[in-house]
């Protein structure tokens, strides 16, 4: 096994979006990539798992819908990831960037902004090197 491959098997990654299939396409191409990947619909069930297991990249779908009546933006999403987790990296997915989506993402101190639709070659590629 080469050395980036035992790299891709150790970092373990949390994709939060609720289309299915874009959070599919991802799961499956970071999973090619050899990597540890699990997914979340909606918020509730991110924020659970990160509870439950430490992962080192978290990709955010900034558009997520509220869950039993309680609407949590991908950005508050982030702030709950680094109070459970200081040290996990975040990857954030919107439909388009703009001003104050660049100075969120200064403040948050997020890793990346990905505008949708993604491609997965330059996701694994920031993956890597993050």
């Amino acid at each position: 096994m080469s050395d980036e491959s035992t790299a891709a098997v150790e970092k373990k990654i949390l994709v939060v979006d609720d289309d299915r299939h874009c959070r599919d396409g991802l799961r499956d191409s970071l999973l090619g990539a050899g990597y540890s990947v699990e997914t979340a619909a909606d918020s509730r069930e991110a924020i659970e798992k990160v509870k439950a297991r430490l992962f080192e990249v978290a990709i955010i779908d900034l558009d997520l819908p509220p869950v039993l009546g309680i609407a949590t933006s991908g950005w508050e999403l982030v702030r709950i990831f680094r109070d459970i987790n200081p040290a996990i990296t975040v990857i954030v997915v919107g439909a388009e960037e703009d001003k104050q989506v660049k100075v969120r993402v200064a403040q948050l101190k997020v890793s990346e902004f990905l505008e949708k639709p993604i491609s997965p070659a330059r996701l694994k590629t920031i993956v890597r090197t993050l």
